[in-house]
């Protein structure tokens, strides 16, 4: 027996206990435990050395201890000296790193290879890792004859791992100004190892399993809004494909997935308690119904139809299917939803009594706030929900009392907030996504308030989470965009010239609405491809790319001056959307005084530049089109019956116009007059899908399910003509040249939505 079990058992005979293999086992167990924690008192910096140095930046992170790259919690082959070169540009990412510096730190003095070559591969070989172009960088941005700059936003470690060239000298200095010091912390840790063991036994912690991520799934199709059974067995899900649409139900570890329900507009699936029943929402025309259905399929009941211009489940804009969003309380008496007017302006947390389908309200929203994504506590006494402002963008997290009260604001973060949130088994926390990181990933934050923490292990993009009961599984929907801009050039107005040229294609969340500069040689639009939403501008052709802004929030509806001088954009900063102006090469964008206290959006130029129109609530109300001058002066109403984005005509007579809570576009007289009603497309929900050319209105339209369409609205005949078809859906915007010759427009193709299911959750 080693002489320190021999002493410790020594010591355990006199305190009256037995010695047996078993305590022996136990105490040597202490002992080592014992060694660390004074190896790591008494020389620290081995620890610091030892730590993970994990970079974040967009959807992927390197671990710079262990040397590895991950894409979405997946491991991605780089290695050696690309390793290395990566590693550097991203310490000093935002500067230039000279290849000379990169010589210096990779390549040693007596390493004889062909520099230039094997740097340039090394480049490559990163560009090939993280899905960069050389042409149009995200990360890596070519300096030519002078190095590299890692261009994207990294959140890196809060502390680094010392210089390993410290001197050896002051290193043994304090091992040995502390080797007294560690004999006493030693003994003074054995004992009260032993007093831990006396009072606690048989509890020692074992190592806690690694979490896992995997698919749940992998049906072909969109796979949306998971949602655990009460027994934690089993996770519905709604499907949205060519032929396979509907409510699903899985067992979690792989069995053939169960098909409850066949209607494309099926949507956000909910067990009941006891496991018996799953209640969904499911789309219609007259507005969005609820139903119940036996979880092992059966005959559906509607629970709660939407009543005609009375009240409907809130289809909340900016984010699909978000509103539509229900939940069960735990005793299986009421069913929590958004419930909104016709309007779309309003929308508040109702419950719905499951007994007699009385409903009543349990959240009221001031002003023009949306309350969506009801998700009871585990004990039912709380409702954890989303608040956003109409216009979408600022979202925050709050917590109500089931039986009434003033909710609890969670979370101050002003972002998107991608579907309902879910609660740990314990209620202590919330966990939800959020994009206050950049591109959205799942946070969890104390329900009683606190800085929100990210949840380990998730990539990016991730929405709509759910805790299994049990507590040690979660799943969420993980997506990944593909985003296409489409130009398509024109014989005359109502025929094109060839098919649509693809112009750009990014993998990116939120981007679109793109603006022709008045000389048709430049294209402006907004893109979170580097993880927050930017203003970005290219070549008419997508070549030559760069950001214009970088204010590190959410940017977008850009618009040219007639002359070409500025840009006029949206921004929100804080709660509220402002205008700002950004001169082209002209440094950082200035705040434009609007409305003070209200959303301000959705700018366009008068055709001689001198005014600004612009939405705005006012702080309330339905949102009106207004002006103002560059040169001051307050701010015009132009509407009263609602506006959203406004166009005035070539001759200067009429202001055209789309509204929030309408399809179509009306005008008016730009010199006062009552505004007529002039088409019904676009969508009230796409109401920038349009453009004004002199003698017609262009419009993107949907075309059968998932198909997009290019049309041409006729001032002459009153009648509209497809131009070009498309299979993907319509995107976000559409413009067109000022010579009327060519059309730009975007569509989303969704590449991939998966349930993913995270083993070991904690």
């Amino acid at each position: 027996m080693p002489i320190h079990l021999f002493f410790i058992s020594k010591l355990w005979l006199v305190s009256g206990l037995d010695e047996t293999p078993v305590q022996v086992w136990w105490l040597e167990k202490l002992i080592n435990s014992a060694r660390v924690r004074v190896h790591r008192l008494v020389f620290p910096m081995d620890e610091v050395a030892r730590s993970p140095r994990i970079v974040r930046f967009g959807m992927f992170e390197m671990d710079l201890q262990s040397g590895e790259l991950h894409r979405n919690g997946v491991k991605v082959p780089l290695q050696g000296q690309p390793f290395q070169v990566c590693a550097l540009l991203l310490e000093h990412s935002g500067e230039v790193v000279t290849r000379e510096e990169l010589r210096q730190h990779v390549w040693p003095k007596d390493t004889f290879v062909d520099f230039d070559q094997t740097l340039n591969t090394a480049i490559t070989k990163i560009r090939l890792a993280l899905g960069d172009d050389a042409d149009n960088p995200r990360f890596v941005a070519t300096l030519p004859r002078r190095g590299y700059r890692f261009i994207a936003p990294v959140e890196k470690p809060a502390s680094r791992a010392p210089s390993p060239g410290a001197p050896k000298r002051r290193f043994e200095r304090l091992r040995a100004r502390w080797t007294l010091i560690g004999v006493g912390a030693a003994l003074f840790a054995l004992l009260s190892g032993i007093g831990i063991w006396w009072f606690a036994r048989n509890r020692a912690e074992e190592p806690l399993p690694p979490v896992g991520v995997e698919p749940l799934a992998g049906l072909p199709g969109f796979e949306s809004h998971p949602a655990f059974s009460p027994d934690g067995n089993q996770v519905a899900f709604a499907l949205h494909g060519k032929d396979n649409s509907g409510i699903y139900t899985t067992t979690v570890g792989g069995e053939k997935a169960l098909r409850l329900t066949s209607n494309s507009g099926d949507c956000c699936p909910r067990w009941s308690p006891d496991g018996r029943h799953v209640a969904f929402s499911r789309s219609a025309r007259e507005g969005v119904d609820i139903y119940v259905i036996p979880s092992l399929g059966g005959t559906e009941h509607r629970l709660l139809p939407s009543p005609p211009e009375e009240h409907r489940i809130a289809k909340v804009p900016g984010w699909r299917f978000s509103g539509r969003c229900l939940d069960w309380s735990p005793n299986g008496k009421v069913v929590a939803f958004s419930d909104s007017q016709p309007d779309k302006i309003h929308a508040w947390i109702s419950l719905l009594s499951v007994v007699d389908s009385t409903t009543g309200r349990l959240t009221s929203p001031s002003s023009q706030n949306l309350d969506y994504g009801p998700a009871f506590s585990p004990d039912g006494s709380s409702v954890a929900f989303v608040r956003g402002i109409v216009a979408g963008v600022v979202e925050d997290l709050y917590v109500v009392p089931t039986a009434g009260g003033a909710p609890k604001r969670l979370t101050f973060d002003n972002v998107w907030i991608l579907g309902p949130p879910t609660w740990t088994p314990d209620g202590r926390d919330v966990v939800f996504s959020s994009m206050r990181g950049g591109l959205a990933s799942l946070w969890r934050v104390s329900a009683s308030g606190g800085a929100p923490r990210r949840v380990p292990g998730v990539g990016v993009i991730a929405a709509f989470p759910s805790i299994s009961p049990k507590g040690n599984q979660l799943v969420y929907q993980q997506m990944d965009f593909k985003n296409n801009f489409w130009r398509l050039n024109l014989k005359d107005e109502k025929h094109r010239q060839g098919p649509p040229t693809l112009v750009i294609s990014e993998k990116a969340q939120n981007p679109g609405r793109a603006q022709f500069s008045p000389d048709g040689k430049r294209i402006a639009f907004e893109s979170d491809r580097l993880g927050y939403s930017e203003i970005w501008a290219c070549n008419s052709d997508g070549s030559n790319c760069g950001q214009l802004t970088s204010l590190r929030g959410t940017a977008g509806a850009v618009r040219w001056s007639p002359d070409g001088r500025y840009i006029a954009f949206e921004f929100r900063p804080k709660e509220h959307s402002e205008l700002y102006l950004l001169e082209i090469g002209g440094g950082a964008p200035r705040l434009l005084a609007t409305l003070p206290g209200a959303d301000n959006g959705g700018p366009n130029w008068s055709r001689d530049g001198k005014w600004i129109y612009f939405y705005s609530d006012r702080g309330g109300g339905p949102f009106q089109l207004w002006k103002m001058q560059l040169t001051g002066g307050p701010p015009v109403q132009i509407t009263k019956n609602g506006g959203v984005f406004g166009a005035e005509s070539a001759d200067g007579r009429f202001l055209y116009y789309s509204k929030f809570d309408a399809p179509g576009i009306w005008k008016m007289p730009l010199n006062g007059g009552d505004e007529i009603h002039v088409l019904d497309q676009p969508p009230g929900e796409k109401w920038w899908n349009w453009a004004l050319a002199r003698n017609g209105i262009y419009f993107l339209g949907s075309s059968g399910r998932t198909g997009a369409m290019v049309r041409f609205f006729d001032f002459a005949t009153g009648q509209a003509t497809t131009i070009s078809t498309t299979d993907r859906g319509p995107g976000n915007g559409l413009a067109i040249t000022t010579d009327g010759r060519s059309i730009l427009y975007h569509d989303n193709e969704l590449a991939e939505s998966s349930i993913m299911w995270v083993k070991n959750f904690r």
